[in-house]
């Protein structure tokens, strides 16, 4: 059973995806919902979403055992993952129903639950590997999420996740980023995964060429679309507000973190 601010997350994000807005001068074909890794020479939006999965991919091993992919979004991710390990069966999870929806046609051999992160119904030491990609800051909260995955890895198994890290109290996008946890470093995020229980914990800071980079990437190419006439002022103006609302997040980093179960 899903909690009132979980219901309000899914709505909220059903009506965001289902209205493209990360895709600006793009197509939403690839099913991905983050904000991907602008590496130098990165040509759009969902290459750079491909090299933000390359590089958590790069940081397991599952060795053949089932992969968890948490907060599956519109099945992007599911289905990078079931291509770099074809030998693993894949489950997703997700609050939403329209979204879970969206991933079984996009991934028709993977396995979609409406389930939430913080109560899982897996039995243990299910899976060889977990995936969140930008997700982990919606859920209420992290320590109940992380803790849930101990739970469900393999003993050995390993978990990877994409996360925004915030340091204060959002005041844009209130529906799906009110009541955040915050860290004042990455020391006391660290910290949170090792209380947890996982252990060899690694932090990479990528804010730059994600976050940073992201906003530059949707100002361009809306300007871009701007002056090929394929929108008109309005339309301009209404994806720059859009962007500067992420511009204030207050985002003390963009992280890999990675840890694996004793």
């Amino acid at each position: 059973m899903l909690t009132d601010f979980q219901d309000t997350l899914s709505g909220s994000y059903d009506r965001f995806f289902g209205r493209g807005a990360l895709y600006v001068g793009e197509q939403g074909a690839s099913g991905y919902a983050n904000l991907g890794l602008f590496l130098p020479g990165t040509p759009d939006f969902a290459s750079a979403c491909d090299n933000m999965m390359a590089a958590l991919v790069g940081k397991i091993s599952p060795g053949g055992a089932p992969i968890l992919d948490v907060g599956c979004g519109l099945g992007g991710t599911t289905g990078y993952l079931s291509r770099a390990f074809p030998e693993s069966e894949l489950y997703g999870i997700n609050v939403s129903d329209y979204q879970i929806q969206q991933c079984r046609k996009r991934v028709p051999t993977a396995h979609f639950e409406v389930m939430p992160a913080e109560r899982m119904s897996f039995a243990d030491a299910t899976f060889g590997a977990v995936v969140s990609v930008e997700a982990a800051m919606h859920f209420k909260g992290r320590r109940e999420f992380l803790e849930e995955s101990l739970r469900v890895l393999k003993p050995g198994g390993q978990i990877v996740v994409a996360d925004m890290v915030f340091n204060g109290e959002p005041t844009a996008f209130r529906k799906v980023l009110a009541g955040q946890e915050q860290y004042q470093d990455l020391a006391a995020y660290r910290q949170l995964w090792e209380a947890c229980g996982f252990r060899d914990v690694t932090i990479e800071d990528i804010t730059q060429p994600s976050w940073r980079a992201f906003t530059e990437h949707y100002k361009n190419t809306a300007l871009h679309e701007l002056l090929r006439k394929r929108i008109d002022t309005e339309e301009f103006n209404r994806l720059i507000r859009f962007v500067r609302k992420i511009e204030t997040l207050p985002v003390l980093a963009y992280v890999i973190a990675t840890a694996r179960k004793h």
